[in-house]
């Protein structure tokens, strides 16, 4: 019997009644399964014919890329960093078979973006055609199992979702991004592909690297296993050190730009760790960002509908850097543009502040 998982997001909230997903693993499968808990129908593209079954099993349409291509407006590009490039690619070529409807835009879910900005470049395949355009994007959710079975429908709920929309997106298509998100739950915020490395560095990937290496450490120096007498604190250190070797392989690799000088500067500290001032008394609390503008106004970004983006997008790209989410849109006809207002964050500072 198709699976109807209890969802929050409002099927209304739907930017289609057909979504398409490449790749039905862990945050591939938790779309679907979204998506479908909202009533939506979707397409799922997997080579893994398990993973296809247990989608169909779900109640999602096992389809081909080709097909896919033709049928949904929104597409979820969720196979690992170094084979996005390819995966746009076909994508595109299948694309051009649309014979209506607007433009496809895909959505990636990479956590790290030169591997695949470089990858694009390197196929020589455009951000946007005349049939489909590409929104790089990234869920800031998961958990260190992966594959359909540890894929869960309420995964993105209250979650940050980065898109990082080139200037070839028109205001209408970044409206369908920020609705196929926000039906899964999630906030939305921007941010530009450079930052963006450094901050999935610094928030996600040294702590990856960090318990990898560490867990090597113990494992060298306890081969009896006494560490199973251990409390609490080494098992959250720890937790993300059995996530899929080859995936955070391709990850860190992927993300060495940024994360080699966090790791070295954390080696340095480490190093010279000294308790009397090094352990605080209390962790500060980050400043709570200004989400007005100079006049005191809400901080608001004003994109063309119809046409791309282009010269308004640093002033959108800048809102992630100032620690700023999108707190609600508006297509405004009467000057034909997309009316973007910010907010401050959501979501708890990961050391207790607000």
């Amino acid at each position: 019997m198709p699976e109807r998982p209890a969802a929050t997001p409002d099927a209304a909230a739907s930017p289609t009644e057909r979504v398409g997903v490449i790749g039905a693993g862990l945050i591939g499968g938790s779309i679907t399964r979204a998506y479908l808990g909202t009533g939506v129908d979707v397409e799922v593209v997997d080579l893994d014919a398990d993973a296809i079954e247990r989608a169909a099993a779900a109640g999602a349409s096992p389809t081909s890329l080709t097909d896919l291509a033709r049928a949904v407006d929104v597409a979820f590009l969720c196979p690992p960093p170094r084979t996005v490039a390819p995966v746009w690619a076909d994508l595109v070529h299948a694309a051009a078979d649309r014979t209506e409807g607007p433009r496809l835009v895909a959505l990636d879910v990479a956590s790290v973006k030169r591997p695949v900005v470089d990858g694009l470049a390197g196929t020589g395949t455009p951000w946007a055609t005349d049939d489909a355009v590409f929104i790089l994007s990234h869920p800031m959710a998961g958990r260190e199992h992966i594959g359909w079975d540890a894929s869960d429908p309420r995964l993105f709920q209250g979650a940050s979702w980065i898109l990082l929309p080139p200037e070839h997106a028109t205001g209408a298509e970044l409206a369908r991004a920020i609705q196929a998100v926000q039906a899964l739950g999630a906030s939305v915020c921007f941010m530009e592909v450079a930052f963006h490395d450094r901050f999935a560095a610094l928030t996600s990937h040294v702590a990856h690297a960090f318990a990898f290496t560490f867990q090597r450490m113990v494992d060298e120096m306890d081969p009896s296993g006494w560490r199973r007498f251990s409390g609490n604190s080494l098992r959250d250190l720890l937790r993300v050190s059995v996530s899929d070797a080859d995936l955070w392989t391709e990850i860190l690799e992927g993300s060495a730009h940024e994360l080699q000088p966090i790791l070295t500067e954390l080696g340095r500290r480490l190093t010279a760790f000294d308790p009397s001032h090094d352990v605080p008394a209390a962790p500060p609390t980050p400043p709570h960002p200004d989400a007005t503008d100079a006049d005191g106004r809400p901080r608001q970004v004003r994109l063309p509908w119809d046409a791309p983006v282009g010269a308004q997008l640093g002033a959108l790209l800048r809102t992630g850097e100032d620690g700023l989410h999108l707190a609600d849109w508006a297509r405004r006809p009467e000057s034909g543009e997309l009316l973007l207002t910010f907010g401050a964050p959501v979501a708890s500072d990961p050391r207790g502040g607000a």
